[in-house]
């Protein structure tokens, strides 16, 4: 499940990356440009959840409760 998440991430980010590229310079229309970006942020946003609640349960199953 890491790999597939680390690949959406990085997916998210040439993603976002190309939209921004894509605005400044003219490549498509605006909404195809504001679309593309916008997919790239919920990957990475999708990634980085998934990370920080991974490394929150790992935490927690460490922790020994008195």
């Amino acid at each position: 499940m890491k790999t597939v998440t680390i690949i959406g991430g990085i997916t998210g980010v040439i993603l976002a990356v190309l939209a921004y590229f894509s605005e400044i310079n003219s490549w498509m229309r605006t909404e195809t440009a504001m679309a593309l970006g916008f997919a790239g942020y919920v990957l990475i946003i999708t990634a980085i959840a998934y990370f920080l609640l991974s490394w929150l349960y790992q935490g927690s199953r460490d922790i020994e409760i008195l």
